[in-house]
């Protein structure tokens, strides 16, 4: 019975692929490449949360993190700043200049649909990544952290491609 439940449990979650990059832009700004596995998927949600053991007050310039949804018209490949979502995206983010030593962060891009009948996200897949400010910060613009490696920005669409 056990066996089922399991089962049954590992059916509902939707797939996490590995389909974001975290890297130095050109303007070594800390940036963000999230790449659906199709050029017309659209995301229905974008966070980034800072998950660590410690709790309290934390410097107000840290990163804590933010959720927001893009407007319809976002498909496809989208670099987007970590600090602070786009403006044109729906959602509030307080503002933050740094990264925490402390714990690690995690990007998160969902592709579904909105549930008319219940107003929350249909989800058919989740583009996920994990780092820590160490392994991103020392990156050189055009290099990008994606599954404990760094890469450049074509081999980064070359694994995407092999997670969809």
């Amino acid at each position: 019975m056990a066996a089922v439940l399991a089962a049954l449990a590992v059916g509902c979650t939707p797939p996490e692929r590995s389909l974001v990059a975290v890297g130095r832009g050109t303007d070594g700004d800390l940036r963000a490449v999230l790449r659906p596995c199709a050029d017309g998927a659209h995301m229905a949600k974008v966070s980034i949360r800072h998950v660590a053991e410690e709790s309290g007050h934390s410097d107000p310039g840290v990163l804590e993190g933010w959720s927001v949804r893009p407007p319809d018209s976002v498909t496809g490949e989208q670099e987007i700043g970590v600090y602070q979502p786009p403006r044109n995206w729906r959602g509030a983010a307080r503002p933050a200049t740094t990264l925490s030593a402390a714990g690690f962060y995690a990007v998160e891009f969902v592709v579904g649909r909105e549930s008319p009948e219940h107003g929350d996200i249909v989800v058919e897949y989740r583009g996920v990544a994990r780092f820590k400010a160490a392994e991103v910060e020392r990156l050189v613009p055009g290099r990008w952290w994606v599954d404990g490696k760094v890469m450049n920005r074509e081999q980064f669409r070359e694994h995407a491609d092999d997670a969809c």
